[in-house]
């Protein structure tokens, strides 16, 4: 009895170590004949990341963008900007602040440069939440920063090369000894640096109300009109630090440079996200970058206002071109799908 238990001990693992040796054979003969299978196969393993901190690379979203003086609660700019990773574009549709409004809370009205002051808690994700309303758009992303904070991130973007060239069309000045506000800019190209770009981007409006026929070409008192000069100004930022610059530090150092205002600003942006956004930049081209802006019609109620008519304005085109109707743009180039 026990020589045939012996037995059986002795052939059940002869069969294992016979049936391993055979899948060993049968595995390298597989893995010998089918190299070019493997290769194929042998992809990356997508991963989830539920922190958001990991950006994929069909990257296409919206951001809200604002830039606020928390002094005299007023917002100085506002935009979305559409980035898209395989159109490798950017598209800006730039929000004047006459622009008219209705808070969902109630029945304020107001305008988009109050816009950021009209909400408690979390300013900008209400903010974003209003605009992709008010628009129907998707916007998953908002940086709200203050204007000094604004100067100081723009002024580390000219660090290699200087500054900002920009050619100020024609002489401008604002004072406003209450609000603390001095804007004294002389037509001509000028570099600007930072904080002074800022201040000369914050000018719409005249202090005494009163234009000269060279003004009005730039400037009658709207912001509507001021979005020409920022769409430029944002045209000229962008072609000198990505375009056209001697290195690639810019796009290198994108979100080395941007990283530190994450913390200094209200937004839901990530590293991951600004490396992306670096790397559409340093890939686009101007032919691949849009400025646009909603029309409306003149009102007042106390003040002027601009009642928002369905239609936008394709900045780069001559204002005798007819606008678009606002759905075909906004589904064309603010679309967060591909």
């Amino acid at each position: 009895m026990d020589n045939l238990r012996r037995f059986l001990v002795v052939f059940c693992i002869m069969l294992v170590l016979a049936a391993a040796v055979c899948g060993v054979r049968l595995v390298r003969s597989y893995d010998n004949s089918n190299k070019d299978l493997i290769k194929d196969l042998d992809i990356e393993v997508p991963t989830y990341d539920p922190s958001g901190s990991s950006v994929q690379s069909g990257f296409k979203n919206n951001i809200l963008f604002i830039c606020y003086d928390p002094d005299i609660s007023e917002t100085q700019m506002m935009f979305i900007a559409n980035v898209d990773s395989l159109a490798k574009s950017v598209d800006f549709l730039l929000l004047p602040k006459e622009m008219k409004f209705n808070i969902a809370t109630g029945s304020l009205v107001g305008d988009f440069g109050s816009m950021y002051f009209g909400f408690s808690g979390s300013a900008g994700a209400s903010c974003a939440s209003a605009m992709a309303s008010f628009f129907d758009i998707d916007i998953n992303y908002y940086f709200c920063i203050t204007t000094e904070e604004m100067g100081k991130l723009l002024g580390s973007f000219c660090s290699e090369d200087g500054g900002i060239v920009f050619d100020v069309p024609v002489d401008i000045y604002y004072r406003d000894f209450e609000k603390n506000i001095h804007i004294d800019v002389k037509r001509g190209s000028h570099i600007f640096t930072g904080n002074d770009a800022v201040n000369f981007l914050r000018f719409y409006k005249t202090y005494d109300g009163t234009y000269t026929k060279e003004m009005l070409q730039y400037y009658d008192g709207t912001d509507s009109k001021r979005m020409n000069i920022v769409a430029r100004f944002i045209d000229a930022f962008i072609t000198q630090k990505f375009f056209e610059p001697s290195t690639d530090f810019y796009i290198r150092r994108f979100p080395d440079l941007v990283t530190p205002f994450l913390s200094k600003a209200d937004t839901n942006l990530n590293e991951s996200v600004l490396g992306v956004i670096g790397q559409i930049m340093g890939a686009s081209n101007s032919q691949k970058i849009g400025y646009f802006i909603p029309l409306g019609d003149v009102s007042f109620n106390d003040r002027m206002y601009l009642e928002y008519n369905g239609y936008i304005r394709n900045l780069e085109l001559d204002e005798n071109i007819s606008p678009s109707v606002a759905s075909d743009i906004l589904s064309s180039r603010f679309k967060t799908v591909y």
